[in-house]
């Protein structure tokens, strides 16, 4: 990188308004989730797939496009201001409006969703369809149990919100009574969980003593790997507030000190039975054991308790400015050339972003299997999920330099969006999670793993491109409404969870469809947050630690 000097680039007023939709997609995304089978804190009695759809788009790319944008004018504040001046904005813009945001926002998250899940357990309006058998064995009906697969229930089916089978279901309550009538009827000891977890590994992350001794009795492997190399007895180890925190996702009831106890007697009857902290590497490729590994490690609380929630993309964005201005003060010093135009923003950019980009996607949906990039809440950022969005992060700054006046990168959107959305996505969530008949079961594990990489790489850079051509062409002037719509986004992220959540328990047992419910949320929500902006964020202190100063315009 060469020295900066004051740039002669006109504002981009269509990156603005693209930055601030990726903002507000956020909205949209967290207000659906409700409304589709998904690890929420409420979940609503009228639910549709749909809604699991939309916010599997929007994941897949609005994370990346925001980190992109972020790059961009980073690199648009060095070249104009200079290096001190960028870090001293971002300490004030990010880092500051990250720390609140740890001692008000994100408690009144947890204080909110802790509510939430405590009304849909003493309610029990949990689920969307609650007679099934999952439920049964949850709460321990044993009647309710029979009845279900005396009608043909699928004694090793998942549910489909959180992917646990009904022995379980019934090994996370405790239930002994329950696990035994599915013993008795042919459920598998072994069986997997969507983690790749089995039921001892269930009973042991809750301290269920008698269930786990009941499993044991039935030749359950105390050496089981899940997906993330975990045994049981490692599930005995997990820290008592993420235990409350999954916990409370999952339903089910928690004591500590109960759960402390069981975990003790746990650790007996694993010491009887032969149980090994190691583990059979020598069974396993060396590959396979290092990626095992790699998986265990990332799943430790430094990296995955939930520390931050949905305020986590200003801790990223801290250690990339950082990063930045590292990089920026070396590369001066050393005096760097730039990288080619061409390379930028030509199409021949794919050639190398794609490759590169499968790198960190090969590593995700290993914890928990989805689409798109994994969420890193923890302290630690996760590796491949900070390598992952560095990359878009990089690509902005380099997009900067390049002076795309004419509109090259964005140029084929009419083509881009349409793939991205018909074909690309359809099919990297088809491989990625089994959706329309693909994936693991339908085809060679291996083959669905590699299609899935490759269609999850390509689609972020097809959607980012796509829209920043469409904005170019429709916000490239500036607007009164749009730039205060860019200037609002912030607020209104920063805020929105706890108020989306609260909004989605008032409505969760409401005998109307889930359309016109994620309508009234998130209408409700958002409406609410720009008339706070208004009264209360935009002329005073807090809009200006955010935006910097606005004059209220006189009457």
């Amino acid at each position: 990188m060469s020295q900066p000097a004051p740039s002669p680039h006109p504002r981009r007023h269509d990156l603005d308004a693209l930055r601030a939709s990726a903002m507000l997609l956020g909205i949209v995304l967290h207000a659906g989730l409700s409304f589709t089978p998904f690890p929420w804190p409420v979940q609503d009695t009228q639910q549709s797939g749909l809604h699991g759809l939309l916010f599997a788009a929007i994941h897949g790319f609005r994370m990346p496009v925001f980190f992109l944008l972020s790059g961009f004018f980073t690199a648009m504040l060095w070249r104009r201001r200079g290096l001190r001046s960028l870090l001293s904005h971002r300490l004030r813009r990010v880092f500051l409006p990250f720390a609140l945001g740890l001692i008000t926002i994100v408690p009144a998250v947890n204080w909110i969703s802790g509510w939430a899940m405590a009304s849909a357990f003493e309610t029990g309006t949990a689920a969307a369809e609650k007679d099934n058998l999952w439920t049964a064995a949850r709460e321990g009906d044993p009647a309710a149990v029979e009845r279900h697969l005396a009608d043909g229930a699928d004694i090793e089916g998942k549910d489909p919100a959180f992917g646990v089978t009904p022995l379980g279901w019934a090994a996370l309550a405790g239930r002994v009574e329950v696990a035994e009538r599915l013993l008795r009827n042919g459920a598998d000891v072994h069986g997997r969980g969507k983690d790749g977890g089995t039921p001892l590994h269930a009973a042991a992350f809750l301290g269920r003593a008698e269930v786990a001794g009941l499993l044991l009795r039935h030749g359950a492997d105390p050496a089981a790997e899940n997906h993330r190399g975990e045994t049981p007895r490692d599930a005995l180890q997990v820290d008592g507030e993420l235990t409350r925190y999954l916990a409370g996702l999952l339903q089910v009831e928690f004591d500590e000190e109960r759960v402390k106890e069981g975990r003790r007697h746990m650790a007996r009857l694993f010491e009887r039975s032969g149980a090994a902290d190691g583990r059979e590497e020598t069974a396993r490729p060396e590959e396979e054991s290092r990626g095992a590994g790699y998986v265990k490690a990332i799943g430790e609380p430094i990296f995955a308790a939930p520390l931050f929630g949905h305020l986590w993309f200003l801790w990223f964005l801290c250690w990339f400015v950082l990063l930045f201005a590292l990089i920026a003060g070396l590369g001066c010093w050393l005096r760097c050339p730039r990288l080619p135009k061409w390379l930028v923003v030509s199409p021949v950019r794919l050639l190398w972003l794609i490759p590169l980009t499968m790198v960190p996607q090969s590593f995700m949906g290993l914890l928990i299997p989805g689409f798109g990039a994994d969420t890193s809440l923890g302290l630690l950022p996760m590796p491949h999920v900070f390598l992952y969005y560095l990359l878009f992060f990089a690509f902005g700054v380099l997009y900067y330099d390049c002076d795309d006046g004419e509109g090259r990168v964005g140029k084929w959107w009419w083509l881009g969006l349409p793939a991205g959305l018909l074909v690309l996505f359809p099919l990297g969530l088809g491989f990625s999670t089994g959706a329309f008949g693909l994936g693991p079961e339908s085809i060679d594990p291996a083959t669905a793993r590699a299609a899935a990489v490759v269609l999850q790489a390509v689609y972020p850079w097809m959607m980012a491109f796509g829209f920043m051509g469409v904005f170019r062409k429709v916000c490239a002037r500036e607007s009164r409404t749009i730039r205060y719509l860019s200037d609002s986004s912030y607020w209104l992220y920063l805020a929105h969870v706890p108020l989306i959540i609260g909004a989605q328990l008032m409505v969760r047992d409401w005998p109307l469809p889930s359309a016109v419910k994620f309508g009234l949320v998130l209408v409700a929500v958002t409406g609410f947050l720009l008339v706070v902006y208004e009264l209360l964020v935009r002329y005073t202190w807090l809009g200006t630690l955010l935006n910097g100063q606005r004059v209220r315009p006189l009457r």
